[in-house]
């Protein structure tokens, strides 16, 4: 089991850099929810792949342009822009992603929601991922790979996806 400690820690960061994204791709029926945190704090990403046994990844430092000239509002008090230079001109920093979609997703955030105090909006994507979400046929390997492993690091699974795996390795033994 995940200690309290450490959701509680994890529902912070989620509070603070956590966002949920919308991938469309073509092969999928709906689009993909992602919740994802980005930040140049190495041991803060690290930790959630940790928790998660997910590889987060590298977004290589890169120049910056017009469009990416947004003024930071929410954390400072005066409005600027955060960006890095040196002889090559201005550039957005190297940072790290980490990302869980789907059944994970869902996972994390049922065992994150009693922390968290931002509501961007978990609940309503957790409920679309539940509808979306194939335990059985096409899709459903991919799913129970991933609910085994947050099991297997100590994450509670709700009912619905407890099942689906203790017959998943029901099946393997």
């Amino acid at each position: 089991m995940i200690s309290p400690i450490k959701l509680g820690w994890m529902a912070g960061v989620i509070d603070l850099k956590g966002r949920l994204l919308r991938k469309r791709n073509k092969m999928r029926a709906t689009p993909q929810i992602v919740l994802a945190v980005q930040t140049k704090e190495l041991a803060v990403i690290r930790e959630l792949g940790n928790l998660t046994g997910t590889k987060p990844e590298a977004i290589q430092k890169q120049p910056i342009k017009d469009f990416m000239r947004r003024s930071c509002a929410e954390h400072c008090p005066e409005a600027h822009v955060h960006y890095y230079s040196d002889v090559d001109g201005l550039y957005m920093p190297e940072m790290r992603r980490w990302t869980v979609t789907g059944a994970a997703m869902y996972v994390v955030l049922d065992n994150l929601l009693p922390y968290i105090q931002i509501d961007r909006g978990y609940t309503e994507a957790m409920e679309k991922v539940m509808g979306n979400t194939s335990l059985v046929g096409q899709g459903a390997t991919a799913v129970i790979v991933s609910l085994r492993r947050l099991y297997s690091l100590g994450w509670e699974l709700p009912d619905e996806f407890k099942g689906v795996v203790d017959d998943a390795t029901a099946g393997q033994a």
